[in-house]
Parts: structure tokens; C-alpha cells; sequence
């Protein structure tokens, strides 16, 4: 039987939002701007008609279909619900209705410090404020009224939500501080938020630089990142960050063992560092993943991807040359090499990812990667062992599959 592509058209699972009323948020019906959403293991969308599909590993219940089974395919997220936003983490979904109500499912951020916490049902969380946009992080989520202040709440040992102490936060709590931000991106020990003013500010764990201030200490609060560079986008990955300037140039800071800054080198970096040079992007996403190995990905004005970091399941998208800009020489088990040759575990640099053309948005999830083509079209490529890639096979692919159509799907 012929697969019917995902065609959606989808909304930023970190969606712009500003003005001064936070009681009636002014937000759209549908999704409006193409988007995925990608936790460690696992994939959502949203529909043109604001319906949840999720798809791969549901461990933890995070496909919110009221199982614990992994899908190969798409499946509606229960309930019924109609959103306008979605975002999605390790084990962990969040999305947003218009009225500004959020929603969740996965590994319960309401229940912070309980081990085994999985709901594989959406539960509404108890907002202070409605919200015009959501980001998802380990266990935390965040969110963002209309007048800019920031609320976080779940897991906080290492002071991720922002709010002064260490202490869970069961329901959201405001984050200290007067700063109004108009994006926000949740990480795994860390936040980062983009300013009114163009400038980003991160808080939580600072292990490995990856709230770019300069030093390694963490941050109860929000602080600014090191530098005068004013950006229009952040995106927090597991350990590291990255963020497309106001001239459209990509810049990344913090963990840097598989390359996933881009600046041709291992080394880590605790301030905002030029990455990808010579290329300007419109989206960039840095990988999210229980592991300190991860990758990044961004789409150029032309629609073209490149990608750099973590390849170990093919999640760049391209072939890697055996060149000093690999990072590691690696033949997976049951592998022959071709030509002899291992192959490359990682790239220092960017990679053009192969057979893609006219994307308008990607997310980049542990080892696989999806986007949305100007079609309206799903593809993904990389590790599909949970069924990540909803191509409905569970085989792997180092080029892009499209998305398989599931139930109530155009």
C-alpha cells in the first residue's frame, strides 16, 4: 500500500508571545507555522487542525495515548484535545491550548522528586497565569504569559526553574527577576530564555558552560550570557545551547564531546561561540537527550539542513568522510565497513544532510532527527529502534523517510 505522507502544518513548540494581558492571551485557533516536536526517543506534531500525534518509545506514557506501548507509526494523543503548541523532551510532552491551559503527559513534571511518576494521559496543570508558549525540559517544563514573565515548575536540584532554591516545584511558580522574555527553551539541568530586549538569559546547572556566562558556576536566577551579541532564537539541548543571532548566524555554547558546538573542535565552551561559519539559519535546534552526546541541526534561508555533533545512528543526515573534521573512527557491531574504512561516529563541523531540500522547520531528538518540508511532508532519519522515525517499519535509515499517515491524518 502507497504511504500517505504526514501532511500538517504545524506550530513552533516554542512559540513567540508578547503584549500585557496575561488574562486573555491573543492567540491563534490553529497552528499556524510548521514544526515538530522531539523528545530523546520519541516524536509529536501538531495537525493543520490542532490534533496531537505522537509516535516511537512510550516508556513513560509521553505518546499520551493512555498506554505504554511504542508506536511504529503516528498515534492521536487522547483526549480529544485541540492545541496550538506542542513541545517535547526527554520523556516529557507539554501542549498548549489557545486559551492559554497547558497539558501534559509523559514523565509527570508535577511530580517532582517521585521516581516513578508516568501519566499516559494529558493532565492540566494548575497555571497561575495563562500561557502564550510552553518549552519542555528533564522532568521541568516552563512557560510564558502574555506580558513576557516566566513560570517554571517540576524537578529543580540544580535550579532549572529559576525561582531562588533548589527545592521541586510541584505547580508553576514565577521565575525571579523583572526580565520579560518572548521565548523560552528548557534543557536537562538548565533553562534559557530569549529577552524583550534580544538577549538571552539561562539559569540552572553550569557543569559544562552551558548558561554561556563565562564561568562554570550555576545560576538560581536568570543571567544574562556572556557578550554584546543580541539574538532572535535559543534553543537549550541536554548540556548544551545554541542560538541564531540577529544577523542570522548560528552561535552555541556548553558541552561540546561530540562536536555539537560546530566549531571544529572538542573543546567546551562557556560563552557563546561561532559556530557554523559562513552559514546563516532560520531554525536551529539543539539536540535533546539523556546522554552528554548529542547533536545540532539548523535549517538556511534556501531550505537546505546541516547538521554536526552526534552521529552515531545517522542522525546528521549525511555521509561523514574519514577527515581530521571527524571526531571519532567507529564500525557499529554486525557493520562492514566500506571500503575497509570506519565509519565516523561524529562531525566537528557542519554537514549538509543528504536528498533535503524546501524544509521549513526541524527538531532534533538523542539520535534521530525530523523535519517539515514546505509540502507539508514529514521526513525523518536516524535510530528508529522505538519507532522514532513513524515510518512504520522500526529500520533505521541515514536519509530521510517520510512520516507514515495515522488516524484521522490528511
Amino acid at each position: 500500500m502507497k504511504r500517505r505522507p504526514l501532511q500538517t502544518t504545524l506550530i513552533a513548540a516554542l512559540a513567540l508571545g508578547c503584549g500585557s494581558d496575561v488574562t486573555a492571551p491573543n492567540l491563534p485557533a490553529k497552528p499556524a507555522a510548521p514544526a515538530v516536536a522531539l523528545g530523546s526517543l520519541f516524536s509529536c506534531a501538531l495537525t493543520l487542525d490542532a490534533k496531537p500525534y505522537c509516535w516511537g518509545d512510550n516508556l513513560s506514557g509521553q505518546l499520551g495515548d493512555s498506554s505504554f506501548a511504542s508506536r511504529l507509526a503516528p498515534g492521536a494523543v487522547a483526549g480529544g484535545h485541540s492545541f496550538i503548541a506542542i513541545s517535547s523532551s526527554v520523556s516529557t510532552t507539554c501542549a498548549l491550548e489557545q486559551n492559554g491551559a497547558v497539558w501534559c503527559w509523559g514523565d509527570d513534571p508535577t511530580q517532582p522528586g517521585v521516581r516513578v511518576s508516568f501519566r499516559n494521559l494529558p493532565i492540566a496543570i494548575p497555571l497561575p497565569r495563562p500561557l502564550v508558549t510552553i518549552g519542555v525540559g528533564r522532568k521541568s517544563a516552563c512557560g510564558l504569559d502574555s506580558g513576557g514573565t516566566a513560570y517554571c515548575w517540576g524537578e529543580n536540584g540544580r535550579g532549572q526553574l529559576g525561582v531562588g532554591d533548589t527545592l521541586p516545584h510541584a505547580n508553576p511558580t514565577r521565575v525571579l527577576g523583572d526580565t520579560k522574555f518572548t521565548a523560552i527553551s528548557a534543557g536537562f539541568w538548565s533553562t534559557c530564555a530569549l529577552s524583550t530586549a534580544s538577549r538571552i538569559y539561562c539559569w540552572g546547572d553550569n557543569t559544562y558552560g552551558e548558561l554561556g556566562t563565562g564561568d562554570t558556576l550555576p545560576a538560581m536566577a536568570p543571567k544574562q550570557v556572556a557578550g554584546s551579541t543580541t539574538f532572535r532564537s535559543v534553543s537549550l539541548g541536554s548540556i548544551h545551547a545554541c542560538g541564531i543571532t540577529s544577523a542570522g548566524a548560528a552561535m552555541c555554547w556548553g558541552a561540546n564531546f561530540s562536536g555539537q558546538i560546530g566549531d571544529g573542535t572538542a573543546a567546551r565552551r562557556i560563552t557563546p561561540t561561532a559556530s557554523a561559519p559562513g552559514l546563516t539559519f532560520t531554525t536551529l535546534r539543539a539536540g535533546r537527550a539523556n546522554s552528554i552526546f548529542t547533536h545540532t541541526c539548523g535549517v538556511t534561508p534556501s531550505g537546505d539542513v546541516y547538521c554536526w555533533g552526534w552521529n552515531s545512528k545517522g542522525q546528521l543526515g549525511a555521509e561523514l568522510s574519514n577527515t581530521r573534521d571527524d571526531c571519532l573512527l567507529y564500525t557499529p557491531p554486525g557493520v562492514t565497513p566500506s571500503n575497509g574504512i570506519p565509519e565516523s561516529v561524529c562531525s566537528y563541523k557542519p554537514m549538509k544532510a543528504a536528498s533535503m531540500s524546501g524544509v521549513v522547520s526541524l527538531d532534533a531528538g538523542y539520535q534521530h532527527t525530523c523535519a517539515v518540508k514546505s509540502s507539508s511532508a514529514v521526513v525523518c532519519w536516524g535510530d528508529n529502534q522505538y519507532g522514532q522515525l513513524g515510518d512504520g517499519t522500526g529500520v533505521g535509515s541515514l536519509t530521510p523517510v517520510t512520516v507514515k499517515g495515522g488516524l484521522g491524518l490528511p
